[in-house]
């Protein structure tokens, strides 16, 4: 038995994120956001999130959500 670590990755799209601020709001998001080891992010919008959360405040983070739902596919 190997005695290695599991790696905890994320997946980060517009859909995860809008599901978790409608549910929990920003910091749900913040939450989310702040435990993988590594995130695989599959769109600009949630890229953008992403640069937010890590760089800016959280008015940008909020803004920078907004804007990634909006262009949400219905």
């Amino acid at each position: 038995m190997s005695d290695a670590m599991g790696f905890f990755k994320r997946w980060i799209n517009k859909e995860s994120i809008s599901s978790i601020f409608k549910r929990d709001g920003l910091e749900g998001v913040k939450s989310y956001l702040n435990t993988p080891d590594a995130y695989i992010i599959t769109d600009d919008e949630s890229e953008r999130v992403l640069e937010a959360f890590n760089k800016w405040d959280d008015k940008v983070l909020l803004k920078e959500i907004k804007k990634c739902i909006s262009t949400e596919k219905r």
